[in-house]
C-alpha cells in the first residue's frame, strides 16, 4: 500500500488512499481531502463508486490517526455513510476500510450491504522492490436482512515486484506494485491472485484481481483525488 497517506483501500482497502500522507511530518491530509474509488467487474462494467472524505486527523499515543467517512453508490441505490480509521505508527500504516475488497464481491452481492469489519492490513512506511510483506486478511460482512454473512479475504505471499507509472482519471502516479495470492473463505472457488499499485504519499491507486486461470475478475481504480 502506501508509504505515507492512505495506502487504501484500499482498498481494501480501500481504504486506503490518504493514509500514507498521514505519516509525513507536513501532512497534506486534512478535512479538505476527498477521493473516489470505482469498482469494475470482470466485463469492465462499473459496479459501484465509493466516495471518501476525511472528517478528522489527530495525534494519538502510537502516532497519527485519521477518520474517513465513506459513502457508496451503485446504479440504483445510495448508502448511508460509514466511518473507518487509518493509523500511522513508527513502522507501518494500518488500514481499516473496504478499498481492497475485490470488485467481484460487489458484483456477486449486488444491492446488499457490504462492510469491512476488521482488518490486519499493514503497510511498511519504507518499501523497496523485492521486499516481502506480512500476510493480510479482511473480514467482509454481508447483510441480507435479518441475516449477516461473513467472508474472510486472505492475501498471502505478498511481495513488492516493481515500480511502475500508472495513469488514472485522478492523475498519473509513480507506484510500487505489490503482488499477492488470494483466497476467500468459505468460497474457495475465488482463489487467485491480486496486483495492487500504491503511490508514495497517496495510497492505493489501482487493484486488479485474477482467478486461478489468470482472467481478470475485478478492478478497483482511483478515479478522483482532491486535497
Amino acid at each position: 500500500m502506501k508509504t505515507s497517506t492512505l495506502f487504501l483501500i484500499g482498498s481494501l482497502i480501500s481504504s486506503s488512499l490518504c493514509a500514507q500522507n498521514l505519516c509525513t511530518q507536513d501532512s497534506a491530509l486534512s478535512e479538505n481531502t476527498s477521493f473516489e474509488i470505482s469498482f469494475y467487474g470482470s466485463s469492465n462494467n462499473l459496479i459501484e463508486v465509493s466516495h471518501f472524505n476525511v472528517t478528522a486527523t489527530f495525534n494519538n499515543a502510537d502516532g497519527r490517526k485519521a477518520i474517513i467517512a465513506q459513502t457508496n453508490r451503485d446504479t440504483t441505490t445510495t448508502e448511508k455513510e460509514k466511518y473507518y480509521a487509518i493509523e500511522c505508527n513508527d513502522a507501518a500504516l494500518l488500514i481499516n476500510n473496504k478499498n481492497i475488497i475485490p470488485a467481484y464481491v460487489f458484483e456477486e452481492f449486488h444491492n446488499m450491504d457490504l462492510n469491512a469489519t476488521s482488518s490486519s492490513l499493514s503497510i511498511p512506511k519504507e518499501l523497496h522492490v523485492g521486499q516481502k510483506l506480512s500476510n493480510a486478511d479482511y473480514t467482509i460482512e454481508i447483510e441480507v436482512t435479518p441475516i449477516k454473512h461473513r467472508l474472510h479475504y486472505f492475501l498471502t505471499d505478498r511481495i513488492v515486484t516493481s515500480k511502475e507509472t500508472i495513469n488514472t482519471p485522478a492523475g498519473t502516479f509513480e507506484c510500487y506494485l505489490i503482488e499477492s495470492k488470494t483466497h476467500m473463505r468459505p468460497q474457495n472457488n475465488n482463489t487467485g491472485s491480486v496486483k495492487q499499485w500504491f503511490a508514495e504519499d497517496i495510497g492505493l491507486i489501482k487493484q486488479v484481481d485474477y482467478n486461478l486461470e489468470g482472467a481478470i475478475t475485478g478492478i478497483n481504480l482511483l478515479t478522483d483525488l482532491k486535497f
